[in-house]
């Protein structure tokens, strides 16, 4: 059996390679011990006491600390430059990776695209450009048989991600361009409050959202708030799909297809349809785990290179 973990936003989603998945909420997952986690996938999988996973493609954090496919074992530092990155911190990803790493499963964590990794130096300009769970979520489109494609994820975060001829070719991180729901790049008021010492730039970031700039929440604004943002969240996330589009077209690329990630993604789907002129097609909640099983699957096969992403010669 071939798995794949998605370390996402607000829950982590466990697939296998035929696409059967399990969501724990991250806060959930943070109060679970290691043993816990191991025993809800054992349940949640149908595997047996003695353990029957072939290998486990795994996403943690921002993923900045390796540029290849790796052995989790062969990991420093859990793969990340360091713990205090863009976003809260709860603490559930640490314990899935903990649990997986003392299961004695074999298993790989994949990298996140950075400016060390080997996409258009142009884009490295930004030190990140997206979390690993994003190269699951490409995977995924990959093996469905697109090799153009630019995929938006667009919920508490926006980020994008092009594919070009079956290899990343940049990606567009939370911080740098469109907001999300919750969180957002630093505009120039936030800059302010940020030298002013109002609060720090972390906190501008995860307030820097759609409704979290109004002091909203999904679940507490009004189905005309809830509307407002939803159609704002549309149009940031076809600006940033069209930007990417320019880069892509770059690598010889014209027509990519386009898709949309996230909680929302069916949704906004046809809205952001109407803004680019072009069907956008909306991706279920766990393909990014489901495209990580895949991965884990290929590499256990034999698979050298993973969209431009190469694996350690010592997996």
């Amino acid at each position: 059996m071939f798995l794949g973990v998605d370390h996402g936003t607000r829950a982590i989603r466990f697939a296998d390679s035929e696409g059967k998945c399990r969501v724990i909420p991250r806060e959930e997952a943070g109060g679970l011990d290691p043993s816990e986690i191991i025993d809800r996938i054992r349940e949640a999988f149908d595997l047996s006491a003695g353990g029957e996973v072939d290998l486990i493609a795994l996403c943690y954090s921002m993923g900045d600390g390796l540029t290849e496919i790796v052995r989790i074992e062969d990991a420093e530092n859990r793969g990340v430059i360091s713990q205090e990155g863009a976003g809260l911190h709860v603490g559930g990803g640490t314990k899935v990776f903990d649990a997986v790493r003392e299961s004695g499963w074999p298993a790989i964590l994949l990298p996140g695209i950075h400016d060390r990794s080997d996409i258009d130096p142009r884009m490295k300009v930004f030190s990140h450009g997206t979390s690993p769970e994003k190269v699951g979520l490409a995977y995924k489109v990959f093996k469905d048989g697109e090799k153009d494609f630019i995929i938006s994820d667009a919920s508490s975060n926006v980020v994008t991600i092009g594919v070009a001829d079956g290899r990343i070719a940049g990606a567009i991180d939370a911080p740098i361009f469109a907001p999300g729901l919750l969180h957002g790049p630093l505009d120039v008021a936030a800059i302010r409050n940020v030298d002013a010492g109002k609060m720090t730039a972390n906190e501008a970031f995860t307030r820097g959202g759609i409704l979290r700039k109004r002091g909203l929440t999904i679940k507490g604004c009004t189905e005309e708030e809830k509307e407002a943002a939803f159609e704002a969240l549309a149009l940031y996330a076809a600006m940033e799909l069209a930007a990417m589009a320019v880069l892509l077209r770059d690598h010889g690329a014209a027509k990519p297809a386009l898709y949309l990630a996230g909680d929302p993604a069916s949704r906004i789907a046809g809205r952001v349809s109407q803004l680019l002129g072009g069907e956008v097609l909306p991706l279920a909640s766990c393909d990014a785990a489901l495209g990580c099983a895949l991965i884990a699957e290929d590499v256990y096969g034999g698979a050298r290179e993973v969209l431009g992403l190469r694996v350690d010669g010592r997996v």
